[in-house]
Protein backbone atom coordinates (compact mmCIF):
# COMPACT_ATOMS: atom_id res chain seq x y z
CA UNK A 1 0.00 0.00 0.00
CA UNK A 2 1.61 3.09 -0.93
CA UNK A 3 2.16 6.07 1.66
CA UNK A 4 -0.56 7.99 -0.30
CA UNK A 5 -2.48 4.94 0.27
CA UNK A 6 -2.13 4.95 3.98
CA UNK A 7 -2.55 9.13 4.33
CA UNK A 8 -6.39 8.01 3.10
CA UNK A 9 -7.84 6.45 6.79
CA UNK A 10 -6.75 8.20 9.97
CA UNK A 11 -5.56 5.53 12.46
CA UNK A 12 -5.84 4.62 16.39
CA UNK A 13 -9.77 4.57 16.93
CA UNK A 14 -10.50 5.89 20.25
CA UNK A 15 -13.57 3.14 20.42
CA UNK A 16 -11.62 0.03 19.31
CA UNK A 17 -8.38 -1.38 19.28
CA UNK A 18 -8.21 -4.69 17.70
CA UNK A 19 -5.36 -6.81 17.95
CA UNK A 20 -3.05 -8.51 14.95
CA UNK A 21 -5.36 -11.13 15.12
CA UNK A 22 -8.60 -9.16 14.43
CA UNK A 23 -6.54 -7.54 11.57
CA UNK A 24 -5.70 -10.75 10.00
CA UNK A 25 -9.42 -11.66 10.24
CA UNK A 26 -11.18 -8.79 8.97
CA UNK A 27 -8.41 -7.95 6.25
CA UNK A 28 -8.60 -11.83 4.86
CA UNK A 29 -12.36 -11.55 4.89
CA UNK A 30 -12.97 -8.43 3.05
CA UNK A 31 -10.47 -10.23 0.33
CA UNK A 32 -12.76 -13.46 0.17
CA UNK A 33 -10.15 -15.73 1.05
CA UNK A 34 -10.51 -19.17 3.68
CA UNK A 35 -8.16 -19.47 6.75
CA UNK A 36 -6.52 -22.19 4.64
CA UNK A 37 -6.37 -19.86 1.43
CA UNK A 38 -4.38 -17.14 3.73
CA UNK A 39 -2.06 -20.36 5.36
CA UNK A 40 -1.14 -21.62 1.99
CA UNK A 41 -0.35 -18.02 0.77
CA UNK A 42 1.90 -17.78 4.08
CA UNK A 43 3.13 -21.15 4.24
CA UNK A 44 0.97 -22.14 7.57
CA UNK A 45 -2.01 -24.40 8.24
CA UNK A 46 -5.46 -23.40 8.43
CA UNK A 47 -5.88 -24.16 11.70
CA UNK A 48 -2.49 -22.10 12.56
CA UNK A 49 -4.56 -18.88 10.79
CA UNK A 50 -7.13 -19.90 13.27
CA UNK A 51 -4.96 -19.54 16.39
CA UNK A 52 -3.95 -16.57 15.17
CA UNK A 53 -7.58 -14.75 14.81
CA UNK A 54 -8.84 -16.34 17.97
CA UNK A 55 -5.66 -15.05 19.96
CA UNK A 56 -4.87 -18.65 21.19
CA UNK A 57 -1.71 -18.05 19.61
CA UNK A 58 -0.83 -14.35 19.85
CA UNK A 59 1.02 -12.49 17.00
CA UNK A 60 3.86 -10.97 18.59
CA UNK A 61 7.18 -12.14 15.79
CA UNK A 62 7.95 -9.16 13.57
CA UNK A 63 8.84 -10.95 10.62
CA UNK A 64 5.70 -12.66 10.65
CA UNK A 65 3.58 -9.36 10.97
CA UNK A 66 5.40 -7.48 8.45
CA UNK A 67 4.95 -11.00 6.50
CA UNK A 68 1.33 -11.02 6.59
CA UNK A 69 1.21 -7.29 5.83
CA UNK A 70 2.38 -7.79 2.55
CA UNK A 71 0.32 -11.01 1.85
CA UNK A 72 -3.19 -9.10 3.10
CA UNK A 73 -2.07 -5.88 1.42
CA UNK A 74 -1.91 -3.92 4.39
CA UNK A 75 0.32 -1.06 5.82
CA UNK A 76 3.11 -2.60 8.61
CA UNK A 77 0.72 -0.01 10.40
CA UNK A 78 -1.95 -1.79 10.60
CA UNK A 79 -0.42 -4.45 12.66
CA UNK A 80 1.93 -1.50 14.97
CA UNK A 81 4.49 -1.46 12.76
CA UNK A 82 6.24 1.28 11.22
CA UNK A 83 6.79 1.85 7.65
CA UNK A 84 10.19 1.68 6.18
CA UNK A 85 11.88 4.44 6.23
CA UNK A 86 13.17 3.96 2.39
CA UNK A 87 10.52 2.39 -0.44
CA UNK A 88 12.15 -0.01 -2.40
CA UNK A 89 12.14 -0.74 -6.03
CA UNK A 90 10.84 -2.55 -7.82
CA UNK A 91 14.19 -5.63 -8.14
CA UNK A 92 14.62 -5.37 -4.57
CA UNK A 93 10.61 -5.90 -3.87
CA UNK A 94 11.05 -9.02 -6.24
CA UNK A 95 13.79 -10.47 -4.61
CA UNK A 96 12.61 -10.32 -0.87
CA UNK A 97 9.09 -11.32 -1.85
CA UNK A 98 10.40 -14.61 -0.69
CA UNK A 99 10.50 -14.76 3.35
CA UNK A 100 11.03 -18.24 4.65
CA UNK A 101 8.55 -20.45 2.94
CA UNK A 102 6.42 -16.99 1.83
CA UNK A 103 5.81 -16.60 -1.75
CA UNK A 104 3.79 -13.49 -2.41
CA UNK A 105 3.11 -12.36 -6.58
CA UNK A 106 4.41 -8.92 -6.93
CA UNK A 107 1.53 -8.25 -9.03
CA UNK A 108 -1.07 -8.71 -5.94
CA UNK A 109 0.49 -6.71 -3.41
CA UNK A 110 0.14 -3.62 -5.77
CA UNK A 111 -3.22 -4.95 -7.13
CA UNK A 112 -5.79 -1.01 -6.81
CA UNK A 113 -8.83 -3.65 -6.23
CA UNK A 114 -7.12 -4.76 -3.18
CA UNK A 115 -5.93 -1.82 -1.90
CA UNK A 116 -9.79 -0.32 -2.21
CA UNK A 117 -11.49 -3.58 -0.82
CA UNK A 118 -8.63 -2.93 2.86
CA UNK A 119 -9.78 0.72 2.79
CA UNK A 120 -13.52 0.04 2.12
CA UNK A 121 -13.22 -2.54 4.75
CA UNK A 122 -11.50 -0.21 7.35
CA UNK A 123 -14.56 2.04 6.81
CA UNK A 124 -16.65 -0.31 6.70
CA UNK A 125 -15.79 -1.55 9.91
CA UNK A 126 -14.12 0.98 11.56
CA UNK A 127 -11.95 -2.10 13.37
CA UNK A 128 -8.46 -0.23 12.91
CA UNK A 129 -9.67 3.48 11.66
CA UNK A 130 -11.77 6.38 12.92
CA UNK A 131 -13.57 9.68 12.05
CA UNK A 132 -10.96 12.09 12.46
CA UNK A 133 -12.31 14.68 15.34
CA UNK A 134 -11.82 18.18 16.13
CA UNK A 135 -10.04 19.56 18.82
CA UNK A 136 -13.04 19.93 20.06
CA UNK A 137 -15.50 17.72 19.45
CA UNK A 138 -18.61 20.32 20.19
CA UNK A 139 -17.22 22.17 17.45
CA UNK A 140 -18.25 19.57 15.06
CA UNK A 141 -22.16 19.50 14.34
CA UNK A 142 -22.89 15.82 14.31
CA UNK A 143 -26.40 16.19 12.79
CA UNK A 144 -25.26 18.46 9.92
CA UNK A 145 -22.36 15.36 9.68
CA UNK A 146 -25.13 13.05 9.20
CA UNK A 147 -27.15 14.69 7.04
CA UNK A 148 -24.17 15.83 4.83
CA UNK A 149 -22.95 11.75 4.74
CA UNK A 150 -26.25 9.96 4.05
CA UNK A 151 -27.09 12.90 1.60
CA UNK A 152 -24.70 12.21 -0.58
CA UNK A 153 -24.70 8.35 -0.44
CA UNK A 154 -28.61 8.83 -0.74
CA UNK A 155 -28.96 11.64 -3.33
CA UNK A 156 -25.61 10.44 -5.10
CA UNK A 157 -25.23 8.17 -7.88
CA UNK A 158 -24.10 4.61 -7.38
CA UNK A 159 -20.72 3.59 -7.75
CA UNK A 160 -20.52 1.05 -10.23
CA UNK A 161 -16.79 0.71 -10.16
CA UNK A 162 -16.81 -0.52 -6.48
CA UNK A 163 -15.06 -3.65 -5.69
CA UNK A 164 -17.66 -6.22 -4.85
CA UNK A 165 -17.46 -7.04 -1.03
CA UNK A 166 -18.19 -10.55 0.28
CA UNK A 167 -21.66 -10.26 2.54
CA UNK A 168 -19.43 -11.98 5.77
CA UNK A 169 -17.93 -8.50 5.83
CA UNK A 170 -20.79 -6.39 5.34
CA UNK A 171 -22.69 -8.26 8.18
CA UNK A 172 -19.84 -7.54 10.19
CA UNK A 173 -19.68 -4.15 9.38
CA UNK A 174 -23.62 -3.98 9.74
CA UNK A 175 -23.27 -5.07 13.52
CA UNK A 176 -20.57 -2.39 13.84
CA UNK A 177 -22.72 0.17 12.33
CA UNK A 178 -25.70 -1.05 14.22
CA UNK A 179 -23.41 -0.86 17.80
CA UNK A 180 -22.16 2.60 16.85
CA UNK A 181 -26.03 3.62 16.89
CA UNK A 182 -26.71 1.72 19.68
CA UNK A 183 -24.22 3.89 21.73
CA UNK A 184 -25.10 7.13 20.18
CA UNK A 185 -21.49 7.40 18.50
CA UNK A 186 -22.93 9.35 15.36
CA UNK A 187 -20.08 10.94 14.19
CA UNK A 188 -18.16 7.65 13.70
CA UNK A 189 -21.69 6.23 11.90
CA UNK A 190 -21.74 9.18 9.93
CA UNK A 191 -18.55 7.95 8.26
CA UNK A 192 -19.03 3.75 8.40
CA UNK A 193 -22.70 4.03 7.59
CA UNK A 194 -22.37 5.27 3.48
CA UNK A 195 -19.44 3.36 3.31
CA UNK A 196 -21.79 0.21 3.95
CA UNK A 197 -24.81 1.40 2.18
CA UNK A 198 -22.56 1.82 -0.54
CA UNK A 199 -20.65 -1.33 -0.60
CA UNK A 200 -23.73 -3.30 -0.08
CA UNK A 201 -25.38 -1.57 -3.47
CA UNK A 202 -22.97 -2.27 -4.84
CA UNK A 203 -22.64 -5.97 -4.29
CA UNK A 204 -26.33 -6.08 -4.96
CA UNK A 205 -25.89 -4.88 -8.29
CA UNK A 206 -23.80 -7.54 -9.11
CA UNK A 207 -25.01 -10.55 -6.84
CA UNK A 208 -28.54 -9.83 -6.01
CA UNK A 209 -29.19 -12.80 -3.31
CA UNK A 210 -31.07 -12.67 -0.74
CA UNK A 211 -28.78 -11.98 2.41
CA UNK A 212 -26.82 -9.56 0.77
CA UNK A 213 -30.29 -7.52 0.00
CA UNK A 214 -31.01 -8.52 4.17
CA UNK A 215 -27.62 -6.06 4.39
CA UNK A 216 -28.82 -3.62 2.18
CA UNK A 217 -32.03 -3.15 3.98
CA UNK A 218 -31.19 -2.82 7.42
CA UNK A 219 -28.25 -0.94 6.42
CA UNK A 220 -31.22 1.07 5.21
CA UNK A 221 -33.27 0.65 7.66
CA UNK A 222 -30.77 2.37 10.21
CA UNK A 223 -29.79 5.69 8.14
CA UNK A 224 -33.94 6.23 9.09
CA UNK A 225 -33.13 5.71 12.45
CA UNK A 226 -30.64 8.03 12.08
CA UNK A 227 -32.59 10.65 9.86
CA UNK A 228 -35.71 10.14 11.96
CA UNK A 229 -33.26 12.04 14.85
CA UNK A 230 -33.13 14.97 12.79
CA UNK A 231 -34.78 18.45 11.68
CA UNK A 232 -36.87 16.60 8.53
CA UNK A 233 -35.15 16.82 5.37
CA UNK A 234 -36.81 14.53 2.85
CA UNK A 235 -33.94 11.90 3.25
CA UNK A 236 -35.74 9.92 5.48
CA UNK A 237 -38.16 8.97 2.98
CA UNK A 238 -35.26 7.88 0.43
CA UNK A 239 -33.68 5.79 2.92
CA UNK A 240 -37.09 3.98 3.94
CA UNK A 241 -38.17 3.47 0.78
CA UNK A 242 -35.10 2.21 -0.18
CA UNK A 243 -34.79 -0.43 2.67
CA UNK A 244 -38.74 -1.74 1.75
CA UNK A 245 -37.75 -1.78 -1.86
CA UNK A 246 -34.49 -4.03 -0.73
CA UNK A 247 -36.40 -5.70 2.01
CA UNK A 248 -38.96 -7.19 -0.29
CA UNK A 249 -36.07 -9.40 -1.60
CA UNK A 250 -34.20 -10.51 1.16
CA UNK A 251 -36.20 -13.57 2.09
CA UNK A 252 -36.77 -11.75 5.81
CA UNK A 253 -39.39 -11.13 7.73
CA UNK A 254 -38.37 -9.41 10.47
CA UNK A 255 -36.25 -7.37 7.81
CA UNK A 256 -38.90 -6.79 6.01
CA UNK A 257 -41.43 -6.18 9.26
CA UNK A 258 -39.09 -3.69 10.35
CA UNK A 259 -38.69 -1.63 7.37
CA UNK A 260 -42.61 -0.75 7.03
CA UNK A 261 -42.91 0.09 10.46
CA UNK A 262 -40.10 2.81 9.72
CA UNK A 263 -42.16 4.16 6.63
CA UNK A 264 -44.81 4.13 8.57
CA UNK A 265 -42.51 6.48 11.11
CA UNK A 266 -41.89 8.52 8.71
CA UNK A 267 -45.28 8.91 7.72
CA UNK A 268 -46.65 9.82 11.01
CA UNK A 269 -43.53 12.11 11.27
CA UNK A 270 -44.41 14.18 8.12
CA UNK A 271 -48.79 14.25 9.94
CA UNK A 272 -50.17 11.43 8.29
CA UNK A 273 -50.86 9.50 11.61
CA UNK A 274 -53.82 7.43 10.54
CA UNK A 275 -52.23 6.04 7.88
CA UNK A 276 -49.22 5.34 9.53
CA UNK A 277 -51.28 3.01 12.49
CA UNK A 278 -52.50 1.10 9.45
CA UNK A 279 -48.71 0.31 7.79
CA UNK A 280 -47.67 -0.48 11.07
CA UNK A 281 -50.52 -2.58 12.21
CA UNK A 282 -50.73 -4.69 8.70
CA UNK A 283 -47.13 -5.23 8.70
CA UNK A 284 -48.11 -7.54 11.86
CA UNK A 285 -49.07 -10.42 9.18
CA UNK A 286 -45.89 -11.39 8.29
CA UNK A 287 -45.30 -12.42 11.57
CA UNK A 288 -45.72 -15.89 13.36
CA UNK A 289 -47.09 -14.94 16.69
CA UNK A 290 -50.18 -17.42 16.89
CA UNK A 291 -50.23 -20.98 18.96
CA UNK A 292 -48.34 -21.44 22.11
CA UNK A 293 -45.27 -21.31 20.91
CA UNK A 294 -44.95 -18.34 19.00
CA UNK A 295 -41.39 -17.36 17.15
CA UNK A 296 -39.67 -15.06 19.99
CA UNK A 297 -38.03 -12.67 17.39
CA UNK A 298 -41.51 -11.90 15.62
CA UNK A 299 -43.19 -12.19 19.52
CA UNK A 300 -40.86 -9.44 20.17
CA UNK A 301 -41.50 -7.38 17.00
CA UNK A 302 -45.27 -7.97 17.22
CA UNK A 303 -45.13 -5.72 20.37
CA UNK A 304 -42.54 -3.37 18.29
CA UNK A 305 -45.24 -2.42 16.28
CA UNK A 306 -48.07 -2.00 18.68
CA UNK A 307 -45.78 0.44 20.67
CA UNK A 308 -45.47 2.52 17.42
CA UNK A 309 -48.74 2.56 16.25
CA UNK A 310 -49.42 3.69 19.95
CA UNK A 311 -47.38 6.68 19.65
CA UNK A 312 -49.03 7.02 15.78
CA UNK A 313 -52.51 7.28 17.43
CA UNK A 314 -50.75 9.61 20.54
CA UNK A 315 -49.53 12.04 17.66
CA UNK A 316 -53.05 12.35 16.55
CA UNK A 317 -54.80 12.70 19.78
CA UNK A 318 -56.58 9.34 20.05
CA UNK A 319 -56.03 9.14 23.49
CA UNK A 320 -57.97 5.93 23.89
CA UNK A 321 -56.71 4.06 20.71
CA UNK A 322 -53.07 5.18 22.26
CA UNK A 323 -53.91 3.56 25.48
CA UNK A 324 -55.26 0.11 23.95
CA UNK A 325 -52.75 -0.09 21.89
CA UNK A 326 -50.32 -0.14 24.50
CA UNK A 327 -51.82 -2.44 26.42
CA UNK A 328 -51.98 -5.28 23.58
CA UNK A 329 -47.87 -4.64 23.38
CA UNK A 330 -47.90 -4.97 27.08
CA UNK A 331 -49.10 -8.18 26.86
CA UNK A 332 -46.79 -9.54 23.80
CA UNK A 333 -44.25 -8.80 26.92
CA UNK A 334 -45.79 -10.62 29.33
CA UNK A 335 -45.68 -13.75 26.57
CA UNK A 336 -42.11 -13.25 26.40
CA UNK A 337 -41.42 -13.28 30.12
CA UNK A 338 -39.33 -16.67 30.03
CA UNK A 339 -37.22 -14.86 27.70
CA UNK A 340 -34.81 -12.70 29.21
CA UNK A 341 -33.05 -10.20 27.07
CA UNK A 342 -36.57 -9.49 24.85
CA UNK A 343 -38.62 -9.45 27.64
CA UNK A 344 -35.93 -6.95 29.62
CA UNK A 345 -36.25 -5.13 26.01
CA UNK A 346 -39.57 -5.03 25.39
CA UNK A 347 -40.86 -3.92 28.82
CA UNK A 348 -37.58 -0.93 28.14
CA UNK A 349 -39.53 0.28 25.39
CA UNK A 350 -42.94 -0.18 26.71
CA UNK A 351 -42.15 2.35 29.24
CA UNK A 352 -40.35 4.38 26.74
CA UNK A 353 -43.23 4.69 24.80
CA UNK A 354 -45.94 5.15 27.59
CA UNK A 355 -43.82 8.44 28.32
CA UNK A 356 -43.21 9.84 25.14
CA UNK A 357 -47.44 8.84 24.75
CA UNK A 358 -47.98 10.71 27.86
CA UNK A 359 -46.17 14.16 26.58
CA UNK A 360 -47.52 14.23 23.36
CA UNK A 361 -51.17 13.85 24.79
CA UNK A 362 -50.34 16.86 27.23
CA UNK A 363 -50.35 14.84 30.51
CA UNK A 364 -46.85 15.30 31.34
CA UNK A 365 -47.33 14.13 35.47
CA UNK A 366 -48.30 10.78 33.90
CA UNK A 367 -45.69 10.68 31.28
CA UNK A 368 -42.98 11.62 34.34
CA UNK A 369 -44.23 9.05 36.91
CA UNK A 370 -43.68 6.41 33.51
CA UNK A 371 -40.51 7.54 33.75
CA UNK A 372 -39.81 6.93 37.23
CA UNK A 373 -41.06 3.70 36.85
CA UNK A 374 -38.52 1.86 35.34
CA UNK A 375 -34.19 2.25 36.65
CA UNK A 376 -32.17 3.49 34.11
CA UNK A 377 -30.28 0.64 34.59
CA UNK A 378 -33.20 -1.72 33.73
CA UNK A 379 -32.43 -0.49 29.70
CA UNK A 380 -30.76 -2.20 27.63
CA UNK A 381 -29.35 0.39 25.44
CA UNK A 382 -27.43 3.45 25.99
CA UNK A 383 -29.35 5.21 22.86
CA UNK A 384 -32.79 3.92 24.76
CA UNK A 385 -31.85 5.41 28.07
CA UNK A 386 -30.72 8.56 26.36
CA UNK A 387 -34.02 8.87 24.39
CA UNK A 388 -36.07 8.45 27.63
CA UNK A 389 -34.14 10.77 29.64
CA UNK A 390 -34.70 13.09 26.95
CA UNK A 391 -38.51 12.89 27.06
CA UNK A 392 -38.45 13.49 30.67
CA UNK A 393 -36.68 16.89 29.92
CA UNK A 394 -39.70 17.47 27.51
CA UNK A 395 -42.07 16.56 30.32
CA UNK A 396 -40.60 18.76 32.70
CA UNK A 397 -40.55 21.97 30.50
CA UNK A 398 -44.29 21.03 29.31
CA UNK A 399 -45.52 21.05 33.35
CA UNK A 400 -43.55 24.69 33.29
CA UNK A 401 -40.39 23.46 35.21
CA UNK A 402 -37.86 24.62 33.25
CA UNK A 403 -34.71 23.92 35.84
CA UNK A 404 -36.05 20.22 36.20
CA UNK A 405 -36.02 20.00 32.36
CA UNK A 406 -32.09 21.64 32.47
CA UNK A 407 -31.31 19.20 35.00
CA UNK A 408 -32.62 16.12 32.82
CA UNK A 409 -30.90 17.30 29.79
CA UNK A 410 -27.67 17.49 31.71
CA UNK A 411 -28.06 13.79 33.19
CA UNK A 412 -28.90 12.43 29.11
CA UNK A 413 -25.90 14.73 28.03
CA UNK A 414 -23.86 12.49 30.91
CA UNK A 415 -25.56 9.38 29.63
CA UNK A 416 -25.19 9.93 26.36
CA UNK A 417 -23.49 13.12 24.85
CA UNK A 418 -24.10 12.35 21.02
CA UNK A 419 -27.54 11.84 21.80
CA UNK A 420 -28.32 15.10 22.84
CA UNK A 421 -25.98 16.53 20.49
CA UNK A 422 -27.79 15.44 17.29
CA UNK A 423 -31.73 15.07 18.71
CA UNK A 424 -33.40 18.29 16.36
CA UNK A 425 -35.67 17.87 19.46
CA UNK A 426 -33.34 18.75 22.32
CA UNK A 427 -32.44 21.94 20.35
CA UNK A 428 -35.82 22.84 20.49
CA UNK A 429 -36.08 22.15 23.71
CA UNK A 430 -33.06 24.44 24.59
CA UNK A 431 -34.15 27.07 22.13
CA UNK A 432 -36.73 26.88 24.60
CA UNK A 433 -35.30 27.12 27.62
CA UNK A 434 -33.32 29.71 26.74
CA UNK A 435 -36.52 31.73 26.49
CA UNK A 436 -37.48 30.86 30.12
CA UNK A 437 -37.49 34.05 32.66
CA UNK A 438 -35.70 31.47 35.02
CA UNK A 439 -32.49 31.61 33.85
CA UNK A 440 -31.17 31.81 37.71
CA UNK A 441 -31.54 28.26 37.84
CA UNK A 442 -29.82 27.05 34.49
CA UNK A 443 -27.08 28.87 35.21
CA UNK A 444 -25.21 26.64 32.81
CA UNK A 445 -27.86 26.87 29.73
CA UNK A 446 -25.84 28.97 27.44
CA UNK A 447 -23.02 26.60 27.12
CA UNK A 448 -25.14 23.58 26.98
CA UNK A 449 -26.69 25.66 23.83
CA UNK A 450 -23.68 26.44 22.19
CA UNK A 451 -22.85 21.86 22.80
CA UNK A 452 -26.52 21.00 21.44
CA UNK A 453 -25.88 23.33 18.24
CA UNK A 454 -29.06 25.25 19.91
CA UNK A 455 -30.95 28.31 17.55
CA UNK A 456 -30.19 31.17 20.07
Amino acid sequence: MSPDAHGEVVMASPHQHPGPGTVVRVARTALNWSQAELGRRCGYSASQVSRWETGRMPLRDVELLRTLAKVLALPPAAFGLGDTTERPSRTATTARNRVGRVTTPPTEEDDPVRRRAFLQLAALTGSTFAWPMAAHATEVDPAAVLASRLGDVLLGSAQSDEPTTGVGVLSEALAVAQQEFTACRYLPLASRLPALITAAEASSAQRPEPHTQRVLAESYNLATRALIKLETSGLEWLSADRALRAARTAEDSLTLVEAQRLVASVARRAGHHDRAQNLTLAAASYLDVAGPRPVPEHLAMYGTLHLSAAYAAARAGNRERASDLLAKAEVTANRLADDHDRHRTLVANLVSHKVSAAYVLGDAGTALAHARSLPLAAIPTTERRARLLVDAAQAWAQWDKPDQAYRTLLAAERTAPGEVRTRNAVRRLVTDLMESSKHAAMPGLPKLAQRVHAVV
